[in-house]
C-alpha cells in the first residue's frame, strides 16, 4: 500500500502483569522504542489512561498521551526529537497538561537552551519535566523477554518550569 510506513519491528514488553506491543517505523531509533517503554514503565500507575502512540485529532501526535475522561489532556510525552514549533503550540493549546520530554544526557542543554528561547515571552507554562534518559536502560532494565524493570531511584528527572525543583530524582 502506498503511504502507509512499514514496520521494522514489534517489541513487546511487560510491566508487571501489563503486556503491551510497541511498534517501530523502520525510520525510528531502538531508543526511541526503549524511551516509550520507560515512560510508559514510570507513568502508567499515575496516568490510568495512558496510552502509547494514540492518533489524536490535530496536526500533532505525541509518544504517550493520558486524558481525563472528559477529554482534558493530562500527560504528553515526547522521546528524542522534537521541533520547538510542536512545542510552543502544545505548550498554548494544552496549558493544563503535564508535559515530559526524553532525552539522552548529552542532548539537554541545547533542549533546555531551545526551551528557554522558545517560551521567554510566555505569561505562564504548563508543568514540564525532562526525563534523562539511563544510559543503559535497554540492557540492565529489560529482560530478553520484554520484562521492564526500573528503579524509580535510578531515574533523573529535571523539573524545567519550577526553579526550586530544577532536579528531582523521580
Amino acid at each position: 500500500m502506498t503511504g502507509v510506513p512499514e514496520h521494522n519491528k514489534k517489541y513487546t514488553f511487560r510491566f508487571g502483569k501489563t503486556k503491551m506491543v510497541f511498534a517501530k517505523m523502520s525510520y525510528e531509533s531502538e531508543f526511541h522504542v526503549h524511551a516509550k517503554a520507560l515512560v510508559f514503565a514510570l507513568y502508567h500507575k499515575r496516568y490510568p489512561t495512558i496510552r502509547v502512540e494514540a492518533k489524536l485529532e490535530g496536526r500533532f501526535q505525541p509518544d504517550l498521551s493520558a486524558e481525563d475522561y472528559d477529554g482534558t489532556m493530562l500527560f504528553w510525552a515526547e522521546a528524542g526529537n522534537v521541533s520547538m514549533t510542536k512545542v510552543e503550540k502544545l505548550f498554548k493549546k494544552f496549558r493544563l497538561a503535564h508535559f515530559l520530554f526524553v532525552k539522552e544526557e548529552n542532548d539537554i542543554p541545547l533542549f533546555l537552551k531551545q526551551l528557554e528561547k522558545t517560551t521567554k515571552d510566555f505569561k505562564s507554562l504548563p508543568l514540564v519535566d525532562i526525563l534523562v534518559y539511563p544510559e543503559h536502560f535497554q540492557e540492565w532494565n529489560v529482560s530478553e523477554e520484554g520484562d521492564v524493570y526500573i528503579n524509580r531511584n535510578d531515574v533523573t528527572v529535571i523539573s524545567w518550569n519550577d526553579p526550586g525543583l530544577r532536579k528531582k530524582y523521580f
